[in-house]
């Protein structure tokens, strides 16, 4: 799937494709937030998580830049 594909399907589809076509890369933790990355296919998709609530608050597509510096370390090329 690409990054346009994705884009294209509903809020609930997008979820549905991150759980079923993503892979997780990392996770991190700032203040209540925890942000996991997962990759698919050509781009990346960042899911914000209250940990309080224990809820998913919003999510994040992206292929390069600057969201991605943060996890290089943790991707294999």
């Amino acid at each position: 799937m690409k990054l346009y594909e994705f884009l294209r399907l509903s809020e609930v589809e997008q979820y549905e494709a991150v759980w079923s076509l993503g892979v997780h890369v990392d996770t991190h933790i700032k203040e209540s937030i925890a942000i996991s990355l997962y990759v698919i296919n050509d781009f990346y998709c960042e899911v914000f998580y209250d940990i309080q609530t224990n809820k998913i608050l919003y999510k994040q597509t992206f292929k390069q830049g600057e969201r991605l510096d943060k996890y290089l370390d943790k991707i294999k090329i």
